[in-house]
């Protein structure tokens, strides 16, 4: 028995021991566990603290510590929707005057510099609850919300002018600025973020053209301008798309003889009311809506067969139908062949390529390549405007040209202003030195006519001899005059 509870006792010793080691061991891996659950926490805490600051960075202007312009597009998204039916916002678009001649002159260092002062300068004149942005380069954006009257925007938007237009110090040199701003306030209706900075952004463009450092507010007037506009440009591709714009001759006279040498070929809108629309309105809608281009293709697809008509009936000797080229050739098309294309199927004999000085700013050797071949081919290439724009003297130089025209300005006022009459006697002047023809547009009147021939200009068209005509009133025209020359013809 002794044995038995000797052995027992040993047994349970050892029993109790590995129990004990157990539970030490136990308790050393729960400690263990613990300390790993809390490192595995801190380093949760670390990571979102991380992303917390990538998102932010990811939203944020490193020049400027303002919101970049997916953080203030995100910004102004969530302040729409807080908005709606309770409150309206503002956003205020801010462009500094004259930005890149600053970073031009000075450098792009120096550019920096004046962007982090901006920055700095918004921050300090905004009332609480607004934030700032930088859309990039020198453009900033301001959202307001829980916007009092219309008033109390304009008073920020002005000071903010007043604040940013203090002299600063940049790259060891004074430097004074202005700042033009454009004031959106809504939303209307399902206005979006982007929409509001559009708004702003007309606004601003406003600000600009009507002088630079001031503010201007984007009115319901402006909204309901926009809109009939958006309706007439949508209006005008669909009537260029379905032929109502069609092509109009305006004769051309030698006012010496009388005689008619040209006619230009002029765009003209035949509405389904009736009326014509006014050239005038038509081309400049026609530029803004960049559908110039396509508008000199279908009208001069549409001249083909009557120019062939005519020149099948005869025309007088030297007759060139005048065609113009768009204000603003974009340079590929100067490039793929698009210019040139619009002749096609014409004799180049009959033509003259009136050119502006704005269509070959974007590709001067382009264009001064399409238009040596065109007058390889026969045509004659005249520069328009000339005199108006400040590029001319080098037009002069770098164009293949034949004629030079009188821009109208100057024949408005030929005879009441001395200094047109003296422009115009330059330029025939220095037509007459070059070897090139000289022209005048926008003739009116017979005290102007007979001006322009005392000054030695003889190629004359304007209403005073004739307004822009049908295709068949100009070949009735021509016809007219082609049997009275061959009735003076046979009396002399």
């Amino acid at each position: 028995m002794l044995s038995s509870v000797t052995l027992l006792s040993t047994f349970l010793v050892i029993v109790a021991t590995c129990l004990a080691i157990t539970i030490v061991r136990l308790r050393h891996q729960h400690a263990r566990t613990k300390q790993l659950v809390l490192n595995l926490q801190d380093e949760q805490t670390r990571l979102a603290e991380a992303n917390a600051q990538l998102a932010d960075v990811a939203i944020h202007d490193s020049l400027t510590e303002l919101l970049n312009r997916a953080g203030i597009v995100a910004h102004l998204d969530a302040a729409i929707a807080r908005s709606r039916d309770s409150h309206q916002i503002a956003v205020l678009f801010v462009d500094i005057d004259r930005f890149k001649s600053i970073n031009d002159s000075l450098g792009h260092s120096a550019g920096d510099q004046l962007l982090q002062v901006m920055g700095r300068r918004i921050r300090s004149v905004l009332p609480s609850g607004c934030t700032a942005g930088r859309l990039g380069g020198d453009e900033f954006v301001i959202v307001i919300e829980n916007v009092p009257s219309v008033e109390r925007i304009s008073e920020i938007a002005h000071r903010l002018t007043r604040d940013l237009s203090e002299p600063l110090e940049v790259m060891g040199r004074m430097v004074r600025i202005s700042a033009s701003i454009g004031v959106a306030i809504g939303p209307d209706s399902q206005d979006t973020a982007s929409e509001l900075l559009g708004f702003a952004n007309v606004a601003l463009h406003r600000a600009k053209d009507a002088g630079r450092d001031r503010v201007e507010i984007f009115t319901p007037q402006i909204r309901s301008e926009m809109q009939q506009r958006s309706l007439e440009e949508h209006a005008l591709r669909r009537a260029i798309d379905a032929g109502d714009v069609v092509p109009f001759f305006q004769p051309e006279f030698d006012a010496t003889t009388g005689h008619i040498i040209g006619a230009e070929i002029l765009a003209r809108w035949l509405k389904r009311d009736g009326t014509i629309a006014s050239a005038g309105a038509m081309l400049t809608m026609a530029q803004d809506a960049s559908t110039l281009e396509r508008m000199t293709s279908v009208i001069m697809q549409q001249a083909r067969p009557v120019i062939r008509r005519l020149a099948t009936l005869g025309l007088p000797s030297g007759f060139r139908f005048r065609v113009n080229l768009p204000h603003r050739c974009t340079p590929r098309a100067w490039r793929d062949g698009q210019v040139a294309g619009y002749f096609t199927g014409i004799d180049p004999t009959m033509l003259m390529l009136d050119v502006y000085e704005t269509a070959v700013f974007g590709d001067l050797v382009g264009a001064a390549g399409v238009l040596t071949e065109m007058r390889q081919l026969g045509a004659r290439v005249c520069l328009e405007d000339a005199g108006r724009g400040g590029g001319s003297m080098s037009m002069l130089r770098s164009l293949p040209l034949d004629e030079i025209r009188v821009d109208r300005v100057h024949v408005d006022s030929l005879t009441s202003q001395a200094n047109d009459r003296a422009v115009i006697r330059a330029m025939v002047g220095l037509a007459r030195d070059l070897g090139l023809s000289i022209s005048a547009d926008g003739v009116e009147t017979s005290a102007q006519a007979d001006a322009l021939l005392a000054i030695g200009c003889t190629t004359h068209q304007g209403h005073l001899y004739s307004r822009a005509i049908t295709a068949a009133a100009l070949e009735d025209l021509i016809l007219k005059m082609s049997a009275e020359r061959a009735i003076e013809g046979l009396m002399a």
